[in-house]
């Protein structure tokens, strides 16, 4: 029967030395616990991948492609408009006098504000800053596509370690029942372990459904279905403080706002016009006067082609106060965005010192599993010959059985919890956890 240490040795051997496990006695049995060597298993890498098409994300690229239009609307404020249009008049009086006009007209317009010169600025800003809110969301769905990927196993070993308990308390409870028809063993040792193979039976349906759970959690966070998991280990991490997407965005907001502010400007507006017209049909009345040397206002404004070019300069002086007191409350959401800037870089930073600590105590706590793995499996070898000499007590042999299946996986959870721990320092200290994923 495989002793279940599931230590995952060949999977961490830059923590552990599989020679110091197998020289007391401990079997190796990887390839049964966490399907270490499944090829048709999915790999952390794959799943990180297909995370890319899960709904949010997707929304998120829409998002981006909304700025870039966003954008090039922008860019295209500058462009001169064009206005090509065609009338037709046709007039009746009660003095029984009646005319038609007919002519074509192209208008050019070019308008020249600064606020449409900073408007481009905010809008490629704001495309910058939802490119990190992109990228800052894809990495919380990847942080949370890890921590249910070790889940799965820690599940998976619990699972493995309780039918491995449940295998033991099924032939203790066989052997007893054959000492107790001898008389050898009481009534109470029997039905004790009775109550544990029942109660282990318990167990293992509750672990089954949560690993169940965890599986259905990852093709949630993935948008696809899975079969088989594969287990791999992170890279260690490079101890290193990067700005997160996070605060890169909120960098990029505080940029927005300050071009925002420079859009309510005191700068006059210039704006050029050139207006081109043919007239196809003027009155009647105009060509005979035009013809008869009359008014030289009907021939300028009734003439075949006429062209109207002009040069204006707006200035708003009054809107001056209304600005100011805007420029105000932008400049005030401004310095809040700011004072949160600051307070999002100390949180990091305290973070990245949290996170480097507990990869440590994470090491630590390996470590220590391992020692206490070792203690209580020789415990209950000992323990063990003991009972079946009739030397130690039933209480005790069953306390040294539970002390070795828990010593197993705490030492499963550890292992798991030293990957989650790479994975948490990645994403707070601002790193890409593809990066630190083959």
């Amino acid at each position: 029967m495989f002793r279940i240490i599931y230590i995952l040795a060949f999977c961490f051997v830059n923590l552990y030395a599989v020679d110091d496990l197998k020289s007391i006695g401990i079997e190796l049995n990887i390839s049964d616990v966490l399907q270490s060597y499944d090829n048709d298993g999915v790999t952390l890498k794959e799943l990180l991948e297909r995370a890319n098409n899960n709904y949010s994300l997707q929304s998120q690229d829409l998002l981006v492609q909304q700025a870039r239009k966003e954008k090039l609307i922008s860019k295209l404020t500058f462009i001169p408009t064009l206005e090509a249009s065609y009338n037709y008049n046709n007039i009746q009086t009660s003095v029984n006098v009646g005319y038609q006009t007919q002519n074509a007209q192209l208008a050019l317009n070019f308008r020249l504000d600064a606020k449409d010169f900073y408007n481009i600025k905010q809008k490629g800003v704001d495309y910058s800053r939802i490119l990190f809110d992109k990228e800052y969301a894809k990495q919380n769905i990847y942080l949370a596509v890890i921590q249910q990927y070790y889940t799965y196993f820690n599940n998976q070993s619990n699972l493995l370690t309780l039918k491995q308990k449940l295998e033991q308390f099924q032939s203790d409870v066989d052997r007893t029942q054959k000492l107790y028809d001898q008389g050898l063993r009481t009534i109470a040792d029997l039905e004790s372990l009775k109550a544990q193979a029942a109660l282990t039976e318990y167990q293992i349906d509750n672990t089954r459904l949560a690993l169940e759970q965890s599986k259905l959690m990852l093709e949630y966070l993935t948008n696809s279905d899975i079969d088989s998991i594969k287990r791999v280990q992170i890279d260690d991490p490079r101890y290193m403080l990067n700005d997160r997407y996070d605060i890169k965005s909120l960098q990029k907001q505080i940029e927005s706002i300050n071009y925002q502010n420079k859009q309510l400007h005191f700068f006059p507006i210039l704006n050029i016009r050139d207006t081109y017209t043919y007239n196809i049909e003027v009155p009647s009345f105009v060509s005979q006067l035009v013809g008869a040397g009359g008014s030289p206002f009907f021939a300028a404004n009734y003439a075949t082609h006429q062209n109207n070019f002009g040069i204006s300069v707006s200035y708003q002086l009054l809107d001056k106060i209304t600005l100011s007191f805007q420029k105000q409350s932008i400049t005030l959401s401004k310095l809040s965005n700011e004072k949160l800037l600051a307070y999002k870089k100390s949180e990091q930073k305290k973070d990245e010192e949290l996170y480097r600590k507990a990869l440590q105590l994470a090491l630590n706590q390996i470590q220590s599993a391992k020692t206490s793995l070792i203690s209580a499996n020789l415990s209950f070898d000992n323990i063990k010959k003991r009972y079946d000499a009739n030397i130690s007590t039933f209480t005790e042999y069953l306390q040294a059985l539970s002390t070795k299946y828990d010593a197993e996986y705490t030492l499963i959870q550890a292992l798991n919890n030293y990957e989650l721990q790479k994975a948490n320092y990645i994403f707070y200290s601002g790193q890409e956890l593809k990066d630190y994923i083959k």
